[in-house]
């Protein structure tokens, strides 16, 4: 059995206990390589420098998305560690590492305890959203965990059109939130 989440005193009988018990998980969480898996899944692997990663006016990235900087590649400065081709486990680290203020944004946004699945979940929401989906989060903080998975594919269009690559990729995403499947096949 999981530690207890809490002890309260019921309201009919000012004398008893309650111990109240949940298998989600209390902080500090981590994402899970399971998590990770599904992320490169949808990142997809790139050895040298694209871009076309899907913006408007395109930006430098390498690896699994991480980006080299703002704009197409130009030749500046922060191109030239990835001038030559990377590695998948370079490209992994690197993933790792960006992952990490999507992560401290949740750790720190987040007061509920969360299944493993739904962290991983909300850890891909964020990173893919780039700091956009915060409000979602409220739904997390107020216990609505049913309410989650739709609103995450509401977050599906560009200019107020829905696209297709995206909305695959949220479905996936509250797919995970929900039942706990690493699902990231397009």
């Amino acid at each position: 059995m999981s530690d207890a989440l809490c002890t309260v005193k019921t309201n009919t009988d000012p004398n008893s206990n309650v111990t109240a018990y949940t298998q989600r998980l209390c902080k500090p969480w981590k994402m899970s390589e399971d998590g990770i898996r599904f992320l490169e899944g949808w990142e997809a692997y790139s050895a040298t420098m694209y871009d076309k990663d899907g913006s408007k006016d395109g930006n430098a990235t390498v690896g699994y998305g991480h980006l080299v900087h703002l704009g197409k590649i130009s030749g500046a400065v922060s191109e030239k560690p990835f001038l030559k081709r990377i590695t998948e486990p370079q490209a992994e680290a690197l993933l790792r590492q960006d992952i990490g203020w999507a992560e401290g944004i949740i750790n720190d946004t987040v007061k509920v305890p969360l299944f493993q699945f739904e962290y991983d979940a909300l850890v891909c929401f964020m990173y893919n959203l780039q700091r956009h989906g915060n409000g979602m989060l409220d739904f997390v903080n107020t216990g609505q965990y049913n309410k989650v998975g739709d609103k995450m594919r509401t977050y599906a269009t560009s200019k107020g059109h829905p696209v297709k690559g995206l909305l695959r990729r949220r479905h996936r995403e509250a797919e995970m939130f929900e039942a706990g499947v690493y699902d990231s096949s397009h």
